[in-house]
């Protein structure tokens, strides 16, 4: 029987059909793994490279490959996003053989473990290319993600409705656009109760380091909570904009409209009307970005779809207005 720690390749791994004696899923310092299997005996222990809090740094591989049996050990990579060379070099160099991205791989793995012999074409690599890049901190040599988007959401009032914002985006992005998306909610767990895959919680101590070591996904859609805002690339601020929810915002905070300005304000279950929108706006000295009315998070939304449009992470489709009035900005 096996053991899998599993987060964005869970399904894919699952469907390989291995006998599974006990799993973990989500993102895990090695030592937490560790504790989570001490005393327990398996055949192999299948770790999704994604599930490593840390991945790809060189000192989470080692202390990985010094914390379990390397015979045992099988690293299962993203194969959205296949390593450079010299990172299987190295993985080579720390006697961790045992590496795959697809399911025929883990399934010959398990059945048999791979030898220096059969993974002896990648020290070349490392002769080649590490002695010239020895100090990098990320071995998969794309540190700056390019093209991934980190967007940020931070409820401003009560009853924001991020999650289901969250979660529409996330399925509007995967399955109309083919997108890779992670959902990652800072010290809650709300996200967790629609049952979605590639969907975190996360201490907002750990944000940081996860955003840093997580780059396969092409969006990463971040709740915030009290997480830091200089983390993501884009952050909207949701405002439920029925009467009595404003009234406790400012009973609570005199000032909160004076922070947002200049902010993305985003009306979120909104039945206002353009010139509500346009009054509110105006007495309140802010602009709003969006305003959004009531979703139903069962189907496909036009509104979140023109929403991903303006913010420039899908083609804006929209049509464009030939004459410009003072209140174009509103939708």
């Amino acid at each position: 029987m096996n053991i899998i720690v599993t987060n964005k390749y869970k399904d894919l791994i699952y469907n390989t059909n291995i006998e599974i004696l006990k799993e973990l899923h989500g993102v895990f310092k090695v030592r937490e793994i560790v504790n989570s299997f001490n005393s327990i005996f398996y055949k192999k222990i299948i770790v999704d490279a994604t599930a490593l809090d840390g991945f790809p740094k060189e000192d989470v591989l080692k202390e990985l490959v010094a914390s379990f049996d390397a015979d045992k050990l099988i690293l299962f990579l993203p194969p959205d996003n296949p390593p450079p060379k010299r990172f299987l070099s190295f993985l080579v160099s720390i006697n961790l053989f045992n590496f795959t991205d697809n399911q025929k791989g883990l399934l010959e793995l398990i059945r048999k473990s791979n030898t220096l012999d059969e993974v002896k074409e990648f020290q070349t690599a490392e002769k080649e290319i590490v002695k010239t890049e020895q100090d990098s901190d990320n071995l998969y040599d794309n540190t700056d993600a390019p093209g991934r988007i980190v967007l940020g959401f931070i409820s401003v009032t009560e009853n924001a409705f991020s999650s289901e914002i969250v979660y529409s985006m996330k399925k509007t992005l995967e399955e109309k656009y083919k997108m890779s998306v992670q959902a990652v909610e800072v010290d809650s767990k709300n996200l967790a109760y629609y049952n979605i895959n590639d969907t975190i919680s996360i201490n907002k101590d750990r944000l940081g380091d996860y955003l840093k070591n997580n780059l396969s996904p092409n969006v990463i859609l971040v709740d915030l909570n009290n997480g830091n805002i200089e983390l993501c690339d884009d952050v909207i601020y949701l405002v439920n904009p029925s009467l009595y929810t404003i009234n406790k915002l400012l009973y609570r905070n005199r000032s909160a409209f004076i922070n947002l300005k200049g902010k993305k304000v985003v009306f979120v279950n909104s039945l206002l009307s353009s010139n509500d929108v346009n009054q509110f706006a105006k007495e309140a000295g802010i602009s709003v970005y969006y305003n959004l009315p009531p979703i139903n998070d069962r189907v496909y939304n036009n509104e979140i779809d023109k929403l991903l449009g303006k913010l420039g992470i899908v083609e804006d489709t929209a049509p464009k207005s030939t004459k410009r009035g003072l209140f174009d900005i509103f939708k």
